[in-house]
């Protein structure tokens, strides 16, 4: 009797808290290049949408059919966004973990070749539209929480690597960034921010 209460209930605890256990993060340049494909995969897609002007709602009173239109189109947006933002992402995050460098050089060129495209065009057109600002911080705070809820799901899989886990006592990971970006993003809409003041 007194071997079998000396057994741990599950046999795969050992094997758990190894697979957990002595984490040091990754490179400060490898979170970089993670942080940097995050933004720019973001900033891609808002400028691969042919429609950057926010679009007018459709009113209570107008017919079914602008209704169906509505609800198609934004299906159709958020299928784009799974297929252009979130699914990069999770394969740099996972698969394709060990080309993180590559992938972010290769993205940053990308964008850095359609701004100056844009610039060279730009001379042509009289009126450009500027992105506003609370736009960009919502992208900002989206992009954190997709990277947070990404990596809390996949941090249990093997398929994720280890190094981007949060480091127990000393180094830095993904997840380690990912608590300083949500205090920067609460901040960035606090009512300190915004100039309210308390009622």
């Amino acid at each position: 009797m007194e071997g079998l209460l000396d057994r741990p209930l599950n046999p795969n605890k050992l094997l758990k808290e190894q697979f957990v256990s002595n984490l040091t993060g990754s490179s400060l340049l490898e979170i970089a290049a993670l942080s940097t494909i995050v933004p720019v995969v973001v900033v891609l897609r808002k400028w691969s949408s042919r429609d950057n002007i926010r679009r007018d709602s459709v009113k209570k009173n107008d017919d079914a059919l602008a209704d169906h239109k509505d609800g198609v189109y934004y299906f159709s947006a958020l299928v784009i966004d799974c297929l252009t933002v979130v699914l990069p992402i999770l394969l740099i995050f996972t698969i394709l973990a060990e080309w993180a460098y590559i992938c972010a050089i290769s993205l940053v060129v990308v964008i850095s070749i359609y701004i100056l495209l844009k610039r060279s065009q730009s001379h042509l057109k009289a009126q450009q539209h500027l992105p506003s600002l609370r736009a960009d911080i919502s992208s900002y705070r989206v992009s954190v929480v997709l990277v947070t809820c990404l990596s809390i799901l996949a941090v249990d899989f093997k398929i994720f690597p280890r190094r981007y886990a949060k480091a127990e006592t000393y180094g830095s990971g993904i997840m380690d960034l990912g608590v300083g970006s949500f205090v920067v993003a609460n901040a960035l809409v606090s009512r300190q921010a915004r100039n309210i003041t308390s009622m």
